[in-house]
């Protein structure tokens, strides 16, 4: 999470989002696309065989067009991608950050 807290810290501006979202993101004011956004990312990185069209259909009642929900779905996979890399190979955060 810290490479990826760092991008959103660049992103954002926000450090406040920043260390709402590494603790806990369900405990942070925000609106209800977002938090459905961010339950999506879990459920698809922690067990993506549950995910279903009932998900997107969610997203979808959020406000997210089929574009957002394949923006949404391709971020969420690098970035588990991006830290199932780094574990198989040892790399920390710190590494990414500073080469």
């Amino acid at each position: 999470m810290t490479a990826h807290g760092e991008a959103l810290r660049t992103e954002s501006k926000d450090d406040q989002l920043v260390e709402g979202v590494k603790e806990d993101y369900t405990r942070l004011d925000l609106s209800s696309a977002e938090r459905a956004m961010l339950d999506y990312a879990v459920k698809l990185t922690v067990g993506p065989s549950t995910a279903d069209e009932e998900d997107i259909n969610n997203l979808k009642e959020h406000g997210f067009d089929d574009r957002d929900i394949l923006d949404i779905i391709y971020v969420i996979c690098l970035y588990n991608f991006n830290d199932r890399m780094a574990d198989a190979t040892g790399i920390s955060g710190h590494d990414f950050l500073h080469g």
